[in-house]
């Protein structure tokens, strides 16, 4: 695995802060996931979104493969121009869709890289999207995911000295599919420094993982990650998970913030939201999604003081 996957202890202001585009899945940007229809026309072009983000203070974006209007080269370098030019981080979000559930638009490893290489991003993050059999909570590297796994090995082993070539780092999300001690163990099987992990902060809950457990065993192998938050519901049948926006949910986020930025091979944190928003007015719909951004930008910024100097605040 990575030999140089310690470079801890960094300062907030060290810490850049970015969007996971599916963020914005209502402004028809995310990528397919779960069978959601949009009933709406997009709402917002590839270089509309980057000015937004330069609007929103952002540092940078986890694009989703849906968020490109197409795949064609001089698009591609086009986009990877002006992000840039505005001095935007670009980070390329994918899945190899292993359980053909239809998710995303790309699931082939190289031409991932590809894209990524022509959009000048230096990340691409890697969902398996693998089925996994019930109960779930019991199917930790359960024999019928094993061929899952060593199918995933496989294909990080051949596209790492890829990877290495055009410096970009491969990242293997924990999504709803996976627990951390697989990722941990694909990594390790696979054992390239240009291949680590992406902690999404919630995923784990999925399969009835700790979500801080999770991170902390992901965190110093993580070239990325997805920071969002969820807040559980009890009800008189059982619970309800819902999306919120970052800081008012159930997951420690001041903890999740620490474990990254001290453990990390990365300095960048990328605010995911999903919610669940009333589809019945387009245009409320839309202000909802945008406020749950900015609310998470600010408790970012103004909580955990991401992208501040701490001894120019205690100055203050």
């Amino acid at each position: 695995m990575c030999s140089k996957m310690h470079e801890n202890k960094k300062e907030n202001h060290h810490m850049l802060l970015g969007l996971h585009t599916y963020s914005l899945y209502l402004h028809g940007i995310g990528q397919a996931w779960a069978g959601f229809k949009l009933p709406w026309e997009r709402q917002l072009s590839t270089f509309q979104l980057f000015d937004l983000g330069i609007e929103l203070g952002l540092d940078g974006f986890h694009l989703d493969d849906g968020v490109l209007e197409n795949l064609e080269p001089s698009f591609l370098r086009e986009v990877g121009i002006s992000a840039k030019e505005k001095n935007l981080y670009l980070e390329y979000n994918m899945s190899l869709d292993l359980g053909h559930f239809g998710i995303g638009i790309q699931h082939n490893l190289e031409d991932g890289l590809n894209t990524a290489h022509l959009l000048g991003a230096d990340v691409v993050k890697v969902s398996m999207d693998l089925p996994r059999p019930r109960p779930r909570a019991g199917s930790r590297f359960h024999p019928k995911v094993m061929p899952y796994l060593q199918e995933t090995i496989q294909i990080l082993k051949k596209a790492a000295p890829m990877a290495e070539a055009y410096g970009i780092r491969l990242a293997l999300e924990n999504h709803c599919d996976s627990f951390s001690q697989e990722i941990l163990w694909v990594l390790k099987e696979v054992n390239h420094t240009f291949v680590g992990a992406c902690i999404d902060t919630v995923n784990a809950w999925h399969i009835a993982e700790d979500p801080m457990k999770a991170i902390e065993n992901l965190a110093p192998v993580a070239f990325t990650n997805h920071f969002r938050d969820d807040r559980i519901e009890f009800c008189r049948d059982g619970f309800k998970v819902s999306g919120v926006a970052v800081g008012d949910g159930d997951i420690d986020m001041q903890k999740a913030y620490e474990l990254i930025k001290n453990n990390s091979p990365t300095n960048r944190i990328n605010i995911e939201t999903e919610m669940g928003i009333s589809l019945e007015d387009m245009e409320t719909a839309l202000q909802l999604e945008i406020e749950t951004i900015k609310k998470s930008i600010h408790f970012c910024r103004t909580m955990l003081n991401i992208g501040k100097d701490i001894s120019e605040i205690s100055k203050g």
